[in-house]
């Protein structure tokens, strides 16, 4: 980590700001060629100037993160430059030319606090949850994860891992002592079986991470008012609506925003007995497709018209049923407010108190299961009186593999997995 490293940290494209970020030894040096009115003063924001040998690149907010207090623990310049593409191409062009400065690989900023001790691996994977969250719940448990909750329970964990291994292995040096050997035998069994609960339980706190968004998939006979229904609860004329029926031959995702998380909803071609053509059957057999994958059925239904012959089989079919056009017959339509209520409390169900924070990364869990087998190994080799040796060979590996989980023990293999995933510019 002798280099010092820059990246853009907000997307490419034109916008009021972007962030560019410089992160080592050279962030001095920097600061001397392209801010030469910048006084470095620690975490003060400070209007000024960026230029090259030969022209004014830009006036810009710039602030200096002496190490070792900075997220990375190097020194860290975060410049916010006008967010023209232009500019921006600009300064980093500026900044390149200082000599030991080049550009960051995909998170190489997180990667760098982990390895200077800013962060463990399991908190510095907890950022990439936080920027792929796509719902209340999911950020919450991110947040959880980030601020060591789970980190702390591992390594106070490994810490009684360490306690039987250090038993474990008193009793191989002291074999020949019979008397203690009872008692050793019992209390390393005793705190084993303890410790295989606890693996065990933080085993069952993984949960799948969702990359795709829910899907909600709108469906009914044709012109029940699907897209219609669709348009007002995303507040846009997103999907074309028509009296003609059949105007919808292919579904259509569009995102919506509720409260609690993002869900996509899926207007498909309407449903019907007789076939008028071809294209009709393939939209119909394309909508039985999409609904195949849905996690909610939502049946759309015209009650101002005679109900078609399919209805009762859709409406067991369906988990949810909305009707449309009931202001001509004089009722009262579930409001769009009331819809978006609704479908908020089926996919983000409020939880209950006193839920312990998920585990999303397979990465770890596949640790955790490590460390099961290896103390369910060691449990049996403790029946055996005769292998006391292998026993605390097997917790030496279970606190290993626990390691492995905040980052104490790992790869470089493993690490570069983890933070290539990330953006450049974290």
């Amino acid at each position: 980590m002798t280099d010092t490293i820059i990246a853009l940290s907000t997307p490419v494209g034109t916008s009021a700001l972007a962030i560019v970020r410089a992160s080592g030894k050279a962030v001095p040096a920097i600061c001397k060629a392209i801010l030469p009115e910048f006084k470095m003063q620690p975490r003060i924001a400070s209007l000024t100037k960026a230029q090259s040998p030969t022209e004014l690149i830009d006036n810009l907010l710039a602030i200096y993160f002496p190490a070792p207090n900075s997220y990375t623990g190097e020194d860290i310049l975060e410049l916010f430059p006008h967010g023209n593409p232009f500019i921006v191409r600009k300064l980093m062009a500026a900044i390149c030319e200082v000599p030991d400065v080049r550009l960051a690989q995909r998170g190489e900023f997180t990667k760098r606090a982990f390895l200077n001790g800013k962060m463990d691996l399991t908190q510095s994977e907890a950022l990439g949850d936080i920027l792929c969250a796509r719902d209340a719940k999911s950020l919450s448990n991110a947040h959880r994860l980030l601020s060591g909750e789970v980190s702390c329970e591992i390594k106070a964990l490994a810490e009684r891992i360490k306690e039987v291994s250090a038993l474990l292995e008193l009793e191989v040096d002291f074999a020949e002592d019979i008397e203690s050997t009872p008692q050793s035998i019992f209390q390393g069994y005793e705190k084993l079986e303890q410790i295989l609960q606890n693996l065990q339980n933080l085993k069952k706190r993984f949960k799948t991470s969702q990359n795709t968004l829910p899907k909600a998939v709108f469906f009914g006979a044709p012109n029940a008012g699907k897209s219609s229904l669709i348009n007002a609860l995303v507040k846009e004329d997103r999907l074309l609506v028509s009296e003609t029926a059949g105007t919808t031959r292919d579904f259509v995702e569009v995102p919506l925003h509720l409260p609690d998380g993002d869900i996509l909803l899926i207007d498909t071609a309407g449903l019907a007995e007789e076939v008028q053509s071809e294209i009709d059957n393939q939209a119909m057999q394309k909508t039985r497709e999409i609904l195949e994958k849905a996690n909610l059925k939502i049946l759309v239904m015209d009650i101002s018209i005679p109900p078609p012959k399919e209805l009762e089989k859709w409406r067991k079919f369906a988990d949810l049923v909305v009707e449309t056009h009931a202001d001509i017959l004089g009722k009262e339509n579930i409001s769009v407010n009331e819809l978006q209520k609704k479908l908020n409390s089926i996919f983000f169900p409020e939880s209950k108190g006193g839920e312990e924070a998920w585990i999303v990364s397979e990465r770890q869990i596949d640790c955790i299961k490590k460390a099961e087998e290896n103390a369910l190994r060691a449990l049996e080799l403790l029946k055996q009186s005769q292998a006391m040796e292998l026993a605390a060979f097997e917790m030496r590996e279970a606190r290993n593999s626990l390691c492995s989980v905040i980052g104490e023990i790992t790869d470089e293999n493993v690490l570069d997995t983890i933070f290539n995933s990330y953006c450049i510019g974290k």
